[in-house]
């Protein structure tokens, strides 16, 4: 494959990877090898190399010494300080919003909301992952502040990990908990109330954090 092929695919391959490590294929602790994961992708290792640090600037890995590049996110001691700005972050949605929510994204809501609903036996692993990815999405969006933006995306990634465990454990309790935030986040967008949908955040990322917490939740080595 030539360098310009190897450039474009770079970012492809680093939401595959980002998503693996979400999604505990790659769990916390694992080594991640350019060779290997080269072959895999059927690439070469230039692109590889791109999308290992764009994950590590996302502080999803770090490269070791001696040992290579190390799945960092899903740390069990790092559980408590995520969630916590998690939380904070959701808040400052409202805060710092100046305008309504816009119609656009209430509709986008209100479409997942019947994606959701329609998946009446429950969904699996990579159903319970986009329907995520994809109310993180709106919810992104919708962020006024840019630096903020940045932030409510950097650190929704860095708890994923945490919370695809939970529906592991337990699929059904956690999208019975994914349909009740999507129904009442879509409800107060639709009456373009910010703050009111931030607290819907606030409120949902928090019943996470304490559920993980009495879970005594630790992703494997």
């Amino acid at each position: 494959m030539n360098n310009l092929s190897d450039i474009s695919s770079g970012t492809s391959i680093f939401r595959a990877i980002r998503k693996r490590i979400c999604t505990l294929e790659l769990p916390y602790g694992s080594v991640l090898r350019e060779v290997e994961l080269a072959k895999d992708f059927g690439v070469s290792r230039t692109p590889i190399r791109q999308a290992l640090h764009h994950l590590a600037a996302f502080d999803l890995v770090e490269t070791r010494n001696g040992v290579g590049t190390i799945v960092t996110a899903g740390d069990p001691k790092t559980l408590a300080d995520i969630y916590e700005l998690r939380i904070h972050l959701a808040g400052l949605i409202g805060t710092l919003a100046t305008t309504t929510c816009p119609k656009g994204a209430a509709e986008d809501m209100l479409g997942l909301q019947k994606r959701v609903v329609l998946l009446k036996d429950g969904p699996s692993k990579e159903d319970f992952w986009q329907l995520n990815e994809d109310r993180h999405k709106i919810i992104n969006e919708i962020v006024e502040n840019r630096e903020l933006r940045v932030l409510h995306d950097l650190f929704y990634y860095k708890v994923a990990p945490f919370w695809f465990l939970l529906f592991q454990q337990a699929p059904e309790r956690e999208f019975d908990y994914l349909i009740r935030e999507v129904q009442e986040t879509a409800f107060w967008m639709e009456n373009g109330n910010m703050l009111t949908v931030a607290n819907m955040q606030q409120n949902h990322t928090a019943m996470a954090a304490m559920r993980m917490q009495a879970a005594s939740i630790e992703p494997n080595r």
